[in-house]
């Protein structure tokens, strides 16, 4: 695939198409706004800039080398770490407790869903002792989850200890960071970043560590686990992607954000004859349609083989948001948390006649119709949804969208992938032993606009790695950027090399696979688990890299911590502020290697990054007696 050079602007032919038009119609869009903030605060960048107290802000400087409380860099690198990590976990698990309540409302027969996968239910509430009817199983599930999220931070968590790879249990026990509940790890985190509270940098870290622990068990794997017992299992299926998906003859839905919960609702009301027959009545003769966005549509895609009456597709990652509302064909964006510009409600959804709906009860947007999610209200809100929508068709002013139409493949989990290899991960170990498949690499995460990235970076990145062999699993915008860069397509494995070219063919699958949203994460590692288990081995000593190619914001920096401490080599960029610190920059990029066997690495040019991976996978295949043809 030919390399995508690096540009301020978006990276896809589509988003560019559809760039064009919003400037013309004299909008300022996301590139725009990032060229005003240059030159960017250097401080900042590299972490060392304190505003905890009044004396500050204090920045280290070459004649400054402490704050006025005496804080070094490696401190306030450390602490601003911390609050970041703290931050993440909390919004993962803000997520998994929404999922958890919804079960448990399920249990108790207040709750417009039912239980679609009983047997995963049985089988993850099993682990925990805890037996009896369907519904009485969600509600002593959903209760006991909720509980562990709320459990004190000096009692080890018992999905850790039931759930976690007992090798990788005893690493995390001799460095004691076995966590507890997380909303206390998160307490006990942000209490330690306080001014003049704790100046240990490795405790800080340390802690940062155990909170993604934490993340993982309490935060993603309850996000995914859960979904899927109310929404089903993933399943891999094709489907539309990308701008050009939108119908202009159609009143469009778009569910925009993390939490799939409501939008499944919205598809089931969507099938109702009565909504189609009225948005015909509209004048929309190709009646209603609900597309997803962001990670919130890539779980609606694995899932999509059950609504395909009614989704018609996922439409795209962060950065493309402001360009999907400029085609004027969106008639209600309904978001939940988070990743909604503020631009979006202020400038973006009135020049373009688009009805905004906010739908969590973290959300509140100037303008904004607020319909809060609750599980015995989801019903009545997707039908409010709807209403709204055929009345805003009715409102629309010129609609613009791009030409072109582009599919992919989705719903891929490890279930999956080991259905697809005859119920077994040993056809994926053979592959990577034969040398056919060289290593897996997981590209997750959101997309951004520094280095005029956009998603090229990811696009360009997994291109390299899959031309040498190397399988590709995606989640999040990641997922998005290699859909637009048609790398997850049907015909993608023209751009792979020979070995991953014939197991992809062999399979019927892309060369890069989609795990769905960022909160996924959880599954990519339950892949590398399930592989390490096969062989006999602890996840670090995988062929196996991580990478979270276009980092933006706080989630990204707890999945970090999770990573490395499962043992991964992590890749980042940009690079997160913590160069101003040697001493975290050295524990973060050597030191930890030696203690949980992760580390993390940074790379901005994605085809030196390529080389980096490989040069990993290819010395981790030669300590477990590996060669690579």
């Amino acid at each position: 695939m030919e390399t995508i050079a690096y540009r301020n602007q978006p990276a896809d032919p589509l988003s560019e198409y559809m760039y064009e038009v919003a400037r013309k119609d004299g909008m300022t869009t996301i590139y725009e706004r990032f060229a005003a903030q240059q030159p960017q605060c250097a401080f900042g960048t590299l972490g060392v800039c304190c505003t905890l107290c009044t004396d500050g802000p204090c920045q280290i400087t070459r004649k400054a080398s402490r704050g006025v409380c005496g804080a070094t860099a490696d401190l306030i690198v450390a602490r601003n770490l911390l609050a970041k990590c703290a931050q993440g976990t909390a919004a993962n698990v803000y997520h998994a407790r929404n999922v958890a309540r919804t079960l448990q409302a399920v249990g108790e027969g207040r709750a417009d869903y039912r239980i679609q996968e009983p047997e995963k239910l049985r089988a993850v509430a099993a682990r925990f002792g805890i037996a009896g009817s369907d519904l009485d199983v969600a509600r002593r599930f959903g209760e006991f989850f909720i509980q562990q999220i709320n459990g004190n931070d000096y009692e080890p968590l018992k999905l850790v200890e039931v759930l976690a790879p007992p090798k990788r249990l005893a690493v995390w026990r001799q460095l004691g960071i076995v966590p507890g509940g997380p909303n206390s790890e998160v307490a006990t985190g942000l209490s330690k970043s306080m001014t003049n509270v704790n100046n240990d940098v490795v405790d800080l870290l340390l802690h940062c560590l155990r909170m993604g622990i934490a993340n993982e068990y309490a935060g993603l794997y309850g996000i995914t686990t859960i979904q899927e017992i109310l929404t089903g299992t993933a399943k891999p299926n094709a489907g539309a992607v990308n701008i050009g998906v939108l119908d202009p003859d159609a009143v469009n839905v778009m569910m925009h954000g993390h939490q799939p919960l409501l939008a499944i609702k919205v598809l089931e009301a969507a099938r109702n004859p009565a909504w189609q027959a009225k948005a015909r009545q509209a004048g929309a003769k190709n009646g209603l349609k609900v597309y997803g966005s962001l990670c919130e549509g890539q779980q609606i895609f694995n899932i999509a083989s059950e609504y395909k009456d009614v989704f018609y597709g996922q439409i795209g990652n962060w950065i493309q948001q402001e360009l999907v509302l400029a085609t004027g064909a969106v008639d209600v964006l309904a978001f939940d948390y988070n990743c909604l510009m503020p631009s979006m409600a202020e400038q973006f959804a009135p020049k373009y006649h688009t009805h905004l709906i906010s739908t969590d009860k973290v959300i509140r947007q100037a303008g904004v119709e607020r319909l809060e999610f609750e599980p015995h209200k989801a019903a009545e809100i997707a039908e409010a949804i709807l209403a709204r929508a055929v009345e805003a068709f009715g409102k629309r002013g010129a609609v613009n969208v791009p030409p072109t139409k582009q599919t992919a493949i989705a719903g891929f989990t490890t279930e999956s992938v080991v259905g697809a290899l005859g119920g077994t991960v040993q056809p994926l170990v053979d592959a990577i032993a034969g040398g056919q498949v060289r290593g897996i690499a997981a590209l997750v995460g959101c997309t951004t606009v520094r280095e005029g990235e956009s998603g090229a970076h990811i696009a360009t990145l997994a291109s390299q790695l899959i031309e040498r062999d190397v399988l590709v699993i995606g989640a999040g915008c990641c997922s998005s950027a290699m859909q637009n860069a048609d790398l997850m397509g049907s015909e993608s494995a023209k751009h792979a090399g020979d070995g991953l070219a014939s197991v992809c063919g062999a399979l019927g699958v892309p060369p890069c696979l989609s795990y769905g949203s960022c909160t996924d994460i959880g599954k990519i590692i339950g892949t590398a688990v399930a592989v390490a288990d096969a062989l006999g081995v602890d996840v670090p000593d995988l062929p196996v890299v991580a990478s979270a190619p276009e980092y933006m914001e706080q989630k990204a920096v707890a999945d970090a911590f999770t990573a490395v401490a499962f043992g991964l080599a992590l890749h980042l960029s940009p690079a997160p502020p913590v160069l101003g610190s040697p001493l975290v920059t050295r524990i973060l990029t050597q030191d930890v290697e030696s203690l949980t066997g992760g580390r993390v690495f940074v790379e901005t040019d994605p085809v030196k990054a390529a080389d980096a991976f490989l040069a990993h996978i290819d010395a981790k295949r030669a300590k477990l007696g590996l060669s690579h043809s």
